[in-house]
């Protein structure tokens, strides 16, 4: 079976059939390929060693791999497979709150994804242009550009901003009213009973059950998909009663005092911009409650606001305002938030802190790398976001500089001497990215059409969270400087089966096994180092192991 091919006709048929329930998809699920391929995306995923409730990663799933996708697809067949709770956890928010996250177990996660690659097919057909959260090949860079771009075009008509935000969104979303709205488009009753036994499979705090009558935990793999189909009735309310007023009716509109409406939503948190009075934007809120209501959710009172244009607001990380341009004429801004700076600097301090100047100096420059990357690519589409990358230049340069002298005990000059050129910091193998390296990039609204009847390449953003980014800290202190030493003087090429290998591909592996030494200083010698290839490492470790093991 081709999966991408069954997933463009499934697609194609969803397109075709608007209406109608597809039936007969959950042997999809039990397909062999099926289950590999969704697989493969899990333990592709940056977090597969995240352990759920059973403490099982994927290297431990992976240990027996055959064995494990096997039972996995029994399980399926056989109709007995059951979920387990996922495990609760809470990260910090920028508001000093804390997010609830559910992690689910390797095998709900590879059965997620399996579920996800049947159903997402049939709703992209289905889902409303506007939103643009936790979808195939669209972002918050193509939100931001539609809006940037549709208020340029209409000049300064759209005065004000409705700010909406659903209080807990993902933890109160109605099971029941959940299951109508798949239900509407799926008829297997395999399908639905998975999905419900999902749904209700509990949470664990702790060592603590608590049943899940409402919500769909952030954490699981299908978790947002089914947030968007249940979102998209609001889509729908939008779209057909103001999104698709022709151009000639909202001038007519407009010439009738009357307003019109724009709408995006990403996620959970959506914007409408008003061209009327703030009466009228004040009424559109009251609109919008009552349909969320009716929903069974509630618009947040506290962070749902009506904005002025000229005021600005936050929208994705995104300051969007109307101000004077450099034409003297009022124009749109896309800016960097001062909050979205104070981030950027406080992550770079944490990086660059003191008590960490026992790691690599490569290792260093790789996360701070990374962060800068990151950070500076989230906001290269904002209005001359050279000015401000520029601006955060020497919070990177001295940062380092700093780091160096205090790792080294030298002083700032003598760490230039050593370290610096063309206004930055090299190692022979690494080079410290500077934030005006990154270059804008400018907002361009994409034609949108359905990824998988295209054919295109499916793309899916990763969103930017500067706390999870890594700070450099290593396993073994300074092991990466040593690798860059090893691979300077002893070359590239495996020193067991001779193959020559690019730089970022050596390994760097102990001659004698480090834990024979009584002094780990003396084995980390050069003398006792080799670069070796991937290969000999894996056979070479378990020789070691196996010796080791003889000794004791």
């Amino acid at each position: 079976m081709d999966v991408s091919e069954m997933q463009r006709k499934l697609s194609q048929w969803a397109t075709e059939n608007p209406t109608e329930q597809r039936r007969e998809l959950y042997n999809l699920l039990c397909e062999e390929i099926w289950l590999r391929v969704a697989h493969h995306s899990v333990n592709s995923n940056q977090g597969r060693e995240t352990a759920g409730v059973d403490s099982q990663s994927m290297s431990n799933f992976n240990g027996d791999l055959e064995g494990n996708l096997r039972l996995l697809r029994d399980q399926l067949l056989t109709k007995t497979f059951e979920p387990q709770p996922v495990r609760r956890v809470y990260i910090p928010k920028a508001n000093g709150k804390k997010r609830p996250l559910g992690i689910p177990g390797i095998r709900d996660r590879i059965v997620q994804e399996a579920l996800r690659m049947i159903l997402e097919p049939i709703w992209e057909a289905d889902f409303n242009e506007r939103s643009y959260g936790f979808r195939p090949n669209r972002s918050t860079y193509d939100a931001i550009a539609y809006l940037s771009n549709r208020l340029v075009g209409h000049g300064s008509s759209y005065q004000w901003v409705i700010e909406g935000d659903i209080a807990s969104y993902f933890d109160t979303i109605p099971h029941r009213r959940l299951n109508k709205a798949i239900k509407r488009r799926v008829a297997d009753r395999d399908i639905k009973d998975l999905l419900w036994k999902f749904l209700r499979a509990g949470v664990m705090y702790k060592g603590t059950f608590s049943e899940t009558l409402t919500g769909t935990p952030q954490g699981g793999i299908i978790s947002p998909l089914l947030a968007n189909i249940y979102l998209d009735e609001l889509d729908k309310y939008m779209e057909s009663n103001y999104l698709s007023t022709p151009g000639w009716k909202r001038i007519q509109l407009r010439r009738k005092g009357k307003s019109n409406y724009l709408y995006v939503r990403y996620a959970d948190d959506f914007v409408v911009l008003c061209n009327g009075t703030k009466a009228e934007a004040q009424a559109m809120k009251e609109e919008l409650k009552g349909v969320l209501t009716n929903m069974e959710l509630t618009l947040s009172e506290e962070k749902t606001k009506i904005t002025h244009i000229t005021e600005g607001f936050t929208f994705l990380g995104y300051r969007i305002i109307r101000a004077i341009g450099e034409t003297g004429k009022m124009v749109p801004k896309v800016l960097v938030p001062e909050s979205a700076i104070k981030k950027f600097r406080h992550k770079i301090r944490e990086v660059t802190a003191p008590n960490t100047s026992k790691e690599s100096v490569r290792a260093k420059i790789m996360a701070l790398n990374s962060v800068t990357r990151g950070w500076c690519n989230y906001y290269r589409c904002t209005s001359s976001p050279s000015q401000t990358f520029s601006k955060l230049n020497p919070e990177v340069y001295w940062g380092m500089a700093h780091w160096l002298g205090k790792k080294y005990q030298r002083r700032i000059p003598a760490v230039i001497r050593k370290f610096g050129k063309d206004n930055t910091f090299r190692t022979p193998s690494a080079k410290l990215v500077m934030p005006d390296d990154i270059k804008a990039k400018k907002r361009l609204v994409k034609a949108w059409h359905n990824p998988y009847t295209a054919k295109e390449e499916i793309v899916r953003e990763k969103l930017l969270a500067l706390q999870d980014l890594w700070s450099g800290n290593e396993y073994r202190r300074e092991w990466q400087d040593l690798r860059e030493e090893v691979i300077i003087l002893k070359g590239t090429a495996c020193h067991i089966c001779g193959i020559e290998l690019h730089s970022s591909e050596v390994e760097v592996d102990h001659i004698i096994p480090r834990k024979k030494f009584k002094d780990t200083k003396e084995a980390d010698r050069m003398k006792h180092l080799q670069p070796i290839c991937s290969s000999c490492h894996r056979v070479k470790t378990k020789t070691d192991l196996g010796v080791l093991s003889r000794m004791r």
